[in-house]
């Protein structure tokens, strides 16, 4: 029997979400925009689009993965924000980015508590 918990579930929902939405406006300032040839850029912005794929990768890692997908989106977003502080441009974006990947991994965490207790305690009801 399967058991999760309600924090659980709302984590690993609202980061599902919340990531969904990231890779549509991700996708659809990539198709507005146009892509750049990321060899022809300079490195920090070689090094923001690797971070870039760790963090849709990540995301999309997540709704199978939970803690591999939430490790995987904030080592990207730690590639990431090195380069924006350069550039001065840290917007609102930056928590809708960081959000999936502290949810993922906090539902992994409330999930993996949750398993260890029903393990250890006895059924309701129950003489032992």
């Amino acid at each position: 029997m399967k058991t999760t918990s309600l924090p659980a579930t709302l984590c690993r929902w609202i980061a599902r979400i919340v990531s969904t939405f990231a890779v549509v406006v991700i996708v659809a300032i990539a198709i507005g925009e146009g892509m750049p040839n990321p060899l022809t850029q300079p490195a920090y912005v070689q090094i923001g689009f690797v971070g870039l794929a760790l963090i849709v990768g990540g995301f999309f890692a997540g709704w199978r993965w939970e803690l591999t997908g939430g490790i995987l989106s904030l080592v990207g977003i730690c590639l990431i924000f090195g380069p924006s502080i350069v550039n001065g441009k840290i917007t609102w974006f930056f928590a809708v980015l960081i959000a999936p990947g502290v949810l993922y991994i906090t539902s992994h965490l409330l999930r993996s508590h949750a398993a260890g207790h029903s393990k250890t305690q006895p059924p309701a009801g129950s003489n032992a």
